[in-house]
């Protein structure tokens, strides 16, 4: 008989040639092979993504799996991974991105033994110049602990932390069964859908632990990065539609089961979030006289609709701009455009 697997790692990828082959190295580590399984959904890529994966589906036939699809985007492979699932817990790692596998081991360790709804694990950043192999990147904690005091392994209830936590994909194993029994599923064709999938299970949500291992190198490529006019509107357009599918989602809330309020909290904050990032795409987009009064609709808009949103932003320059009803909004602009440049 097969011997259950603890964790499904779901891998979207779309024309990754250039990094999977990192990534899924860092999943061969013999003594816990049989433990996960490692799902690579290749998204229609053109290149040879998919002949990549195929090669450790051949070497290790019982840990790696090749899902061959037409393209959707990041969500869709997500989305596709839920449903072809097979470990009691689910992990997402970009296909350009990879795992320290001395962090993963202890993390399947641990996972054997879970009892908790989400498994919080750290992450580094990892600075990708092009002059330097995976092991030699320079290497970053955006978050170094979870909150002061935690204690590392302990089951704690999801709203005793809520307010001290901030959970991003990197940092989050969950159980899959909270995936398929509510039917999480994330927008398609679209991206920014990672706080869709962070943030959809949160309701459902009982149980959280925290490891102190950094299981998840995060690749931060400093080039190529494109701010073109054409760029900052897609980005927009993004962000606008997973805004709309949050907006949604929030509405929702406690129509089919109570959400306590450290959790409405929780899922209120998270969403400011993105209206934050939603106001950083415009700033750092065309200046004009229209994007300004685009901003300042949406803002009352959410001022007048999401109260508790509105007042749950953390941002200093979207409280600047508040304060100063938007007359200062050339100004931040420039400063957006010279940090994100």
């Amino acid at each position: 008989m097969e011997k259950e697997k603890v964790l499904s790692v779901v891998i979207p990828a779309y024309n990754a040639e250039k990094y999977i082959r990192t990534a899924l190295d860092s999943f061969c580590i013999d003594e816990f092979m049989d433990d996960f399984e490692v799902i690579v959904v290749n998204d229609g890529s053109t290149d040879k993504t998919g002949a990549v994966a195929q090669e450790f589906c051949v070497r290790f036939p019982g840990t790696f799996r090749l899902i061959n699809k037409p393209n959707g985007g990041h969500g869709s492979g997500i989305n596709c991974g839920i449903k072809v699932a097979r470990g009691r817990y689910f992990k997402v790692v970009d296909s350009d991105d990879w795992v320290d596998k001395k962090a993963f081991a202890n993390l399947i360790r641990y996972l054997r033994e879970a009892e908790s709804d989400i498994v919080w694990s750290g992450f580094y950043w990892v600075y990708d110049r092009g002059d330097a192999s995976a092991g030699r990147m320079k290497k970053k904690a955006e978050i170094e602990i979870p909150f002061m005091g935690v204690e590392y392994k302990k089951l704690y209830t999801f709203d005793e932390v809520a307010e001290k936590i901030y959970i991003k994909m990197h940092n989050m194993t969950i159980r899959t069964s909270i995936l398929r029994e509510h039917n999480v599923r994330i927008d398609e064709h679209c991206y920014y859908v990672d706080t869709e999938f962070i943030l959809y299970p949160i309701p459902y949500v009982k149980t959280i632990a925290f490891l102190r291992d950094f299981v998840y190198m995060y690749r931060i490529g400093v080039s190529g990065q494109s701010m073109s006019r054409e760029k900052m509107r897609q980005n927009e357009q993004s962000v606008n539609r997973v805004l709309h599918s949050l907006f949604r989602m929030y509405r929702g809330l406690g129509s089919s089961e109570p959400v306590s309020p450290e959790t409405l909290c929780y899922i209120e904050n998270l969403i400011a979030r993105v209206v934050a990032g939603k106001y950083r795409i415009m700033l750092c987009g065309e200046l004009s006289e229209n994007t300004c009064a685009r901003m300042k609709r949406f803002d009352d808009m959410l001022k007048r609709k999401y109260p508790r949103i509105y007042r749950a932003n953390i941002n200093k320059a979207v409280k600047v701009l508040r304060r100063s009803e938007f007359r200062l909004y050339a100004s931040a602009s420039v400063l957006c455009k010279l940090a994100y440049h």
